[in-house]
């Protein structure tokens, strides 16, 4: 990776109010080496320098990430990186980049280039916010760079710049919710199996009968006790987003089973009666 920064006369002439001595060159080439990026550069009198083996990049410490909607905010921090043998460092730029556009959001300047003024303190710690409205659903990243400045006695003014990357999820489809074993029929059972899918991983999963208040159910489950009539459900779903979305309602019906007389009771019944029959006509006979 290669990034090339312009300075222009007025900014060059800011950093030689920093260090007076520093012959401020226009162009300084960063290469990404082992989590940092260091800066070389073409040289005027040897006044840049590369930063020494004892000088550490600065760090980037996230505080919060927040997603809602197609909204994010990131918090964090950036903190100069420690040295045994820098003077006056101080954090001079914080850019974040991010994968679903090119646009580069420079989130604090030591030097301000569009007002041509200084930060008033030269900032070792330098607290920032992150935000983007209208981000796509998807995976993403955030990159976080933050370059720090500073001064060699007797040898020069170098830069280094640390990196941080922040990953999060922009989801705001709901889940698709389908009941599968309800149907707008007819039961002659009070107890009623309620099967449905959910179309990825749910958070929560509730269903409500006949309107009433929801019920917590951690997959397919069995609506029992109920009463003879018309009944509907619906099954609602969380996805990990917090996106919520429901099935259609089901309306079904409870029915009263048909009475059922025992074959063997009614052949004993139907045995008796005919027997007292033929009995009182015998006895007519006989007369």
């Amino acid at each position: 990776m290669e990034i090339t920064l312009y300075y222009t006369v007025s900014e060059v002439a800011a950093m030689r109010s920093i260090f007076p001595a520093v012959a401020f060159i226009s162009v300084l080439l960063l290469s990404a080496v082992a989590g940092a990026l260091f800066v070389g550069l073409a040289e005027a009198n040897g006044i840049f320098v590369s930063p020494d083996m004892f000088t550490e990049p600065p760090t980037i410490t996230i505080l919060s990430t927040s997603v809602n909607g197609n909204n994010v905010t990131i918090n964090f921090k950036a903190n100069v990186g420690k040295s045994a043998t820098a003077v006056k460092p101080l954090i001079d730029t914080v850019i974040c980049d991010v994968d679903w556009n090119q646009n580069r959001t420079y989130v604090y300047r030591h030097y301000n280039w569009d007002e041509n003024v200084f930060d008033t303190e030269q900032r070792t710690e330098v607290y920032c916010n992150f935000s983007e409205t209208a981000v796509p659903d998807g995976n993403h990243t955030v990159t976080i760079y933050a370059s720090e400045m500073g001064y060699y006695e007797g040898r020069g003014t170098f830069h280094i710049t640390g990196f941080s990357s922040v990953n999060f999820t922009v989801d705001t489809v709901p889940p698709n919710v389908s009941v599968l074993s309800v149907e707008n029929i007819a039961y002659d059972l009070s107890d009623t199996a309620l099967n449905f899918t959910v179309s990825e991983k749910a958070s929560k999963i509730s269903y409500a009968l006949d309107c009433q208040r929801n019920v917590t159910i951690n997959g397919n489950t069995t609506l029992t006790g109920l009463t003879y009539g018309s009944h509907n459900v619906t099954v609602y779903a969380w996805d990990i987003a917090g996106n919520v979305a429901a099935s259609e309602t089901i309306t079904f019906t409870i029915t009263e089973p048909f009475p059922v007389v025992p074959v063997a009771a009614a052949s004993v019944a139907s045995v008796a009666v005919v027997g007292v029959g033929l009995l009182v006509y015998f006895k007519k006979r006989k007369r």
